[in-house]
């Protein structure tokens, strides 16, 4: 949250905030390159306030790029055989912070699809002319077509520059022989922006039909795959397992490369979900690094890591020692 602004586990900010509680701050000081500095957040009734150095960020773009953070959850391990939006926000997680300004684009992207959707869904209630819907869907359309041709064209980025680390990784997790990949899926993979406003205007009877928007990279998908196949359908629960795993390393090293350290892993009981050997691959793995990790478990000895560690307990609500 004090990364990105945004949780992995919820997207209303009044989730974050104690049940008794009117406000929930957090915060980070964050040393690199020998500077420290103070990220904070303070969330309270939807609202959202926050603070670089004590001060408070404007433009909010100023905000991010100074550190990163990948985190790896047990609802990962289940994404290839999860459903699209599920592997599409895994995707977005990945594509920001590998580009920050991508929170932009993709935060732009949404804000003009609701509009979109609310025109339509008004249309369809009769509460707005015929005229006026062909109006206001004009502009969207011209908007919204810019903005999916930046978003498909930074998650492709990703994607390739991740498909290397992936495979090399994969192969050393299960020493099979077989290959691990990934493909983007979209409709409108290399197509200008003005071929999708062109789609838009002749799909907007299906879209009114609907009474939402039927064609965008929020309807794309992440396709996992195992030897060429699609790996939701076709590999074993392990064999998931070791592709997501593998994914998560190639992230990391993709990242530590592009921005010239390892970004912070933050691993959320992801060991308890692992069989014992790739447990242990994990933390060989982790082991290698120079990055800092943080990991949360109900068993201290699922973390297989000897040195170099401390240990907190939470009990009641507070972090003891």
């Amino acid at each position: 949250m004090v990364a990105t602004l945004r949780s992995f586990r919820t997207s209303k900010l009044a989730d974050l905030v104690g049940f008794d509680r009117a406000s929930a701050k957090l915060g980070a000081r964050v040393l690199k390159d020998e500077m420290t500095r103070l990220y904070e957040v303070e969330l309270s009734s939807g609202s959202r306030k926050v603070r670089l150095d004590g001060k408070a960020v404007r433009p909010l773009a100023r905000y991010f790029g100074e550190f990163n953070v990948v985190v790896f959850t047990p609802e990962d391990l289940g994404l290839p055989r999860g459903s699209p939006g599920d592997r599409r926000r895994f995707l977005d997680r990945g594509v920001f912070n590998l580009e920050p300004g991508y929170l932009a684009t993709a935060t732009d992207y949404d804000k003009v699809l609701r509009t979109r959707n609310s025109v339509l869904r008004q249309a369809g209630q009769g509460a707005l002319g015929g005229r006026q819907v062909e109006e206001l869907l004009a502009v969207y359309d011209t908007q919204l077509a810019g903005l999916a041709v930046a978003t498909i064209a930074a998650r492709r980025r990703f994607i390739a520059k991740v498909l290397p680390e992936l495979a090399t990784t994969f192969a050393a997790i299960t020493r099979t022989g077989r290959v691990a990949g990934a493909r983007y899926a979209s409709k409108l993979v290399d197509v200008p922006a003005d071929a999708i406003e062109a789609q838009l205007r002749d799909g907007r009877a299906r879209d009114l039909a609907s009474q939402s928007t039927q064609l965008g990279p929020h309807r794309d998908d992440l396709q996992l795959e195992l030897d060429g196949r699609e790996a939701g359908s076709f590999a074993s629960q392990g064999q998931l397992r070791a592709i997501m795993l593998a994914w998560k390393t190639a992230e990391l090293t993709v990242l530590g490369r592009a921005h010239g350290d390892l970004p912070i892993l933050l691993l959320d009981d992801v060991s308890s979900e692992l069989d014992p050997a790739r447990n242990e691959f994990l933390f060989e793995h982790l082991a290698t690094l120079a990055g800092q990790c943080f990991i949360t478990t109900t068993h201290a000895s699922h973390v297989l890591l000897h040195r170099d560690r401390a240990d907190y307990r939470i009990q009641s609500g507070q972090i003891l020692k």
